[in-house]
């Protein structure tokens, strides 16, 4: 008696388990038509059903071995009490011969084997509620892992039912002898981490796994001190990756995952480390792990859900996408000649249960695309400017598509003498190399008649931090002038930032414009139309062609 006690209990938790363990489809009632075979098995429980079937001992000596987990802790329930407990359940038993039991078995032995035999193989063969197998049967089944199964008439997924055996009525559920196991089909995040081909990618996201209360699905017990207290906790797998690569782990999703060899991996992630290197910030490493993760992984995944791509064949957009970033992360006509998938270079697939994997041979992204942009602070912006002194601003609004953010930061100075000085915040740079440009206006940006044409003179001094946290300052001796007639995009210089500031508070870089002309230079204005700071990222080919042609030129002389 203290026994059944326990197993009602436990049973009446594990109802709330978050694996799907006891989600079902809706069915008919009990009392409905059932096509039974002609079979019965009057008044007696699944369990009794399995035990009389000689045919099915090993499945038996599994569930036997194989206990429920509640809260990731193993319970002393094992799926055998759960047959025979009163709960309905559709049990598509495999006959013996169709699985290896005996590894099956040596598994259970240990705690992460048990829960993995549970997972992969005995949920996978159950599921809460009534599934008839008729003529008309089409639909997806929810097993007790959560995994959704096609069943049809005579199928489930691909384990075909033995004739003569399937529509057993029990008293808590329907048994369906099956001649062959329901395969377990990882989804794309437990492929990813789970299996060794894909490793280089999945341990990556393994670190930043972890388990948290699901409160919906957990079971409260009452009140401790003022806190929650919970007879069953309900855990969920969540990743703080899956905001920027998005929920991989759902298995109601579509995803298309292209994933490239170890080798290409190696390379563009090597890539990615010298241009996140975040210096001697705390916990560096982690950080600069965890934004070149995502961003060499962010646009291998795609969300094939019709809500999400409309039109997946005239542009595709990958889980990183957002309005807000266009135009990063969307690829126009990727099935095209040359496109995204062609160039892929599609070596080999794998289906998962929400999705696939296409494993690729080479690189398909450049990576001024992906993740190496270019950066623009706008003048307009007053967050930007951080320090001014001998001027005043005013931010003026457009309708001119040629100007950048659609306004522009008027500086004016103080007095017809005035060399003012303007101080700009520059964030999110990598440790990269960058062309340091500013871009001016024509005093027409603000009256289309104007007749000042006159050009502004200016220098200009770049503050950055060093690999040791000391703050330097670059100081660009050149004068620079605008043409007072056109929208000019000046370069400064090329400068490679030795720290990352990438999604940091503390953007670590700065540039200083100031007004470089004398009483005697009447033909220049004082005044600027200051559209934006741009930096323009350098690829190690384009710094490589420089060197070139400068060594070039020394040569000549």
């Amino acid at each position: 008696m203290f026994m059944k006690r326990i197993i009602k209990n436990t049973l009446f938790a594990i109802a709330f388990l978050p694996a799907g363990m006891m989600i079902g489809g809706c069915t008919d009632g009990w009392n409905d038509h059932y096509d039974t075979d002609g079979q019965s098995a009057a008044g007696q429980s699944l369990l009794q059903c399995i035990e009389g079937n000689p045919q099915l001992s090993h499945f038996l000596k599994v569930c036997r071995a194989t206990h429920l987990y509640n809260n990731m802790h193993a319970t002393p329930i094992t799926y055998a009490d759960l047959l025979g407990a009163d709960q309905s359940l559709t049990v598509w038993a495999p006959l013996n011969g169709t699985f290896n039991v005996d590894s099956l078995l040596d598994l259970c032995q240990t705690a992460q084997g048990d829960s993995a035999v549970a997972l992969h193989f005995v949920a996978n063969h159950m599921a809460r509620s009534l599934y008839n197998m008729n003529d008309a049967t089409r639909e997806s089944v929810r097993m007790l892992n959560d995994k959704l199964l096609d069943l049809t008439s005579r199928q489930l997924f691909t384990s075909k039912v033995v004739e003569g055996s399937y529509n057993i009525p029990a008293t808590n559920g329907l048994l369906h002898v099956v001649g062959d196991d329901a395969p377990y089909t990882y989804n794309v995040y437990e492929g990813l981490t789970s299996l060794s081909r894909y490793a280089h990618i999945g341990n990556l996201l393994r670190r930043m796994e972890r388990k948290e209360l699901d409160e919906e699905r957990s079971v409260q017990s009452g009140l401790v001190d003022g806190r929650k207290v919970y007879s069953d906790s309900v855990m969920l797998t969540v990743n703080d990756y899956f905001r920027s690569v998005g929920n991989i782990i759902c298995e109601d999703s579509t995803f298309r995952m292209l994933v490239p060899s170890v080798a290409t991996w190696n390379r563009v992630y090597d890539e990615a480390t010298r241009l996140f290197n975040y210096g001697s910030i705390e916990k560096a490493d982690s950080i600069s792990e965890y934004w070149k993760t995502v961003s060499l992984v962010q646009d291998l995944i795609f969300n094939c859900n019709p809500a999400v791509n409309k039109a997946p064949t005239d542009s595709l957009i990958t889980a990183a996408y957002s309005p807000t970033q266009w135009p990063y992360h969307v690829y126009y006509k990727p099935f095209a000649d040359d496109s995204l998938m062609q160039r892929a270079q599609i070596a080999d697939s794998m289906k998962c249960s929400n999705g696939m994997f296409y494993d690729i041979a080479a690189w398909p992204y450049d990576t001024r695309k992906l993740y190496f942009h270019p950066i623009k602070m706008e003048g307009e912006r007053e967050a930007n400017m951080v320090g001014y002194s001998g001027c005043t601003t005013n931010i003026r609004w457009t309708n001119n598509q040629a100007i950048s953010g659609g306004g522009y930061l008027d500086i004016v100075p103080k007095s017809s003498t005035s060399n003012w000085t303007a101080t700009f915040e520059v964030t999110n740079t990598l440790s990269g190399t960058y062309d340091i440009c500013v871009v001016t206006l024509p005093k027409t940006a603000y009256q289309a008649n104007s007749k000042d044409k006159k050009p502004n003179k200016f220098k200009a001094w770049l503050t950055y931090t060093d690999l040791d946290g000391t703050k330097k300052t670059v100081n660009y001796n050149e004068e620079l002038k605008t043409s007072g007639t056109d929208i000019d995009t000046i370069c400064i210089g090329r400068f490679t930032f030795p720290v990352c500031h990438y999604a940091q508070p503390d953007a670590g870089v700065t540039l200083q414009i100031q007004c470089s002309i004398t009483n005697r230079q009447t033909s220049f204005s004082r005044e600027m139309f200051l559209d934006c700071i741009y930096l323009k990222p350098v690829t190690d080919a384009e710094e490589e062609a420089a060197d070139e042609a400068k060594a070039r030129k020394e040569v000549r002389k």
